[in-house]
């Protein structure tokens, strides 16, 4: 083991040197095996042969193991009487949107392994890409870390990985990201933890030693490679490390972070492939990590976007907006992870406890990381399938699993009424709220130049909803379709809205999600349909 010095460029952890990868690390277990094949008499795997095999979980249609999910949490379902309609008025300034700076859309987080089980390609296409029209999907590396368990840090190395990477379980996950490019959905890659080997507890979740940043470095470079060259998928960028603050991933300090950044982005870069980060939990933990990412020339001129997660409408989130436009106008900031942990333990497999109540949740989220200057939210995540890190089918889906045929949920619906409108090019519009305990709302400009108007109403109160549209063009606009998901209806069209003079008076009906949307509009420049 042949232990380096980095020059004196702030990179030297703790005040301990880190352990670099020797190449006798990888080759020396290949010797012995191959020394115990001749001395046995065994053939030894012809030449291509995978030498490790992934066997802590199969895929498929049934993918296991998982344990047996707990029932939905009781919840209260009666809903208070309704008082006296609230009174609220909303105005969009519809000339707002000149200065403001085209969004890149919207996107889903997917398992894995979810190509594997042949019911799900075909309807791919017709769920997912067709009526969504994702523009970004992350999807992880791996459904675990891809480093056999029997192995110690030293016998670990890019053979390994890749021999790993090849084992059937994820010989149709390849086949999903092409699929992804053939889409034009740009794909960003996560890192769900390193391997336990690297860790103080010996865990995925662990903190990792400061002398296996290199080897964290060769573990996230060599599952890349075998990816971009050997699988030929274009990659648009991974992410350095997901929630390296404490959640679900491997524990690394913020300067930690930031040495791996500086030796993974050279690694990457003939690869095409560019960085993502500080992918934390949550955005004030975002400020804790990206002072020195951007103060790294090396890091942040190769940052494909700032990321991190976000599970609840946060004023944090323009905080870290406002910072990175600061430093780096240029370079989008986009939510990693958004999602509701208020109805259930979803990733134990629990179903929700309020299918409404989620819905609207995690549509009030969405609206609200929009308004706060976000330049894509991806949803966590997009179809129910195998963790076996949680030991569990999740059920953050907006279609179930397998076992359930890949049906529809509630959440569905309520993301069909915004995120087709959430185009690559459309533009958030300034719009104020006035009233007590009023909805809350979102009006963007379509690429096609016609706004929609989200609003969602998570009150037991019904609400008198007064549209206001300012600026040049709001005469042009005088009646909007309406549609609506609620206990009764499921992204359906009502009726519509007629406006005179840029005004127009509507109910909201307590619990509810109301789009709104010019008759016959089209979201995209061309589109014949509206």
């Amino acid at each position: 083991m042949r232990l380096t010095s980095r020059p004196a460029d702030g990179y030297r952890m703790y005040g301990h040197p880190i352990v670099r990868l020797s190449a006798y690390r990888v080759l020396l277990p290949l010797v012995i095996i191959s020394l115990l094949f001749v001395g046995s008499g065994i053939t030894p795997p012809a030449v291509g042969e995978a030498l490790w095999q992934e066997t802590r979980f199969t895929t498929g249609c049934e993918p296991g193991p998982s344990h047996t999910p707990p029932w939905p949490e009781h919840r209260e379902t009666h809903v208070p009487a309704a008082g006296p309609a609230l009174q609220a008025t909303l105005r969009i300034d519809l000339d707002s949107a000149a200065a403001q700076r085209p969004i890149l859309g919207s996107g889903f987080n997917f398992e894995h392994a979810l190509w594997s089980c042949p019911a799900f390609r075909g309807l791919f296409r017709r769920e997912i890409l067709d009526p969504f029209t994702p523009a970004v999907a992350r999807v992880d590396t791996g459904l675990l870390p891809v480093a056999p368990p029997n192995l110690s840090a030293d016998e670990l190395g890019p053979d390994v990985y890749a021999s790993m990477l090849s084992s059937p379980q994820y010989a149709d996950s390849w086949r999903f990201m092409k699929r992804l490019n053939r889409a034009g959905v740009k794909i960003a890659l996560g890192v769900w933890g390193g391997p336990a080997q690297f860790t103080a507890d010996g865990t995925r979740r662990g903190r990792l030693l400061p002398r296996h940043y290199d080897d964290y470095v060769e573990y996230v470079a060599s599952v890349v490679d075998y990816i971009v060259r050997g699988q030929d998928v274009d990659i648009w960028a991974i992410t350095i490390a997901n929630e390296p603050d404490g959640g679900d991933g491997t524990q690394i300090p913020p300067d930690g972070l930031a040495y791996i950044g500086h030796y993974l982005a050279p690694r990457l870069e003939p690869l095409g492939v560019r960085l993502y980060g500080p992918d934390t939990a949550d955005a004030s933990w975002a400020m804790e990590y990206l002072p020195p990412l951007l103060d790294d020339p090396v890091i942040a001129n190769r940052l494909a976007f700032v990321g991190f997660h976000q599970y609840y409408p946060n004023p944090d989130v323009a905080t870290v907006v406002d910072y990175v436009r600061a430093r780096r106008p240029d370079l989008p900031v986009i939510i990693t992870e958004y999602t509701s942990f208020g109805f259930g333990d979803l990733d134990d497999g629990q179903e929700v406890n309020d299918r409404l109540g989620y819905t609207l949740d995690i549509v009030n989220m969405l609206l609200a990381h929009y308004r706060y200057g976000v330049d894509a939210a991806i949803y966590w995540d997009a179809i129910d399938y195998l963790q076996p890190g949680h030991d569990a089918i999740t059920r953050w889906g907006l279609l179930r699993g397998p076992a359930r045929d890949f049906a529809r949920r509630t959440r569905y619906y309520g993301m069909l009424q915004v995120l087709p409108y959430l185009q690559p090019g459309a533009r958030v519009l300034n719009s104020a709220l006035d009233g007590r305990g009023g909805p809350d709302a979102l009006a963007v400009q379509t690429p096609s130049g016609a706004p929609a108007i989200f609003v969602v109403n998570q009150q037991s109160e019904e609400i008198d909803l007064t549209i206001e549209l300012s600026g040049s063009g709001a005469d042009r606009f005088d009646e909007f379709t309406v549609w609506r998901t609620d206990r009764g209806y499921k992204a359906e069209r009502l009726g519509r809205l007629q406006v005179a003079d840029g005004s127009g008076r509507m109910s909201i009906p307590p619990r509810s999600l109301t789009t709104l949307f010019p008759s016959g509009a089209a979201t995209v420049p061309g589109d014949p349909e509206s």
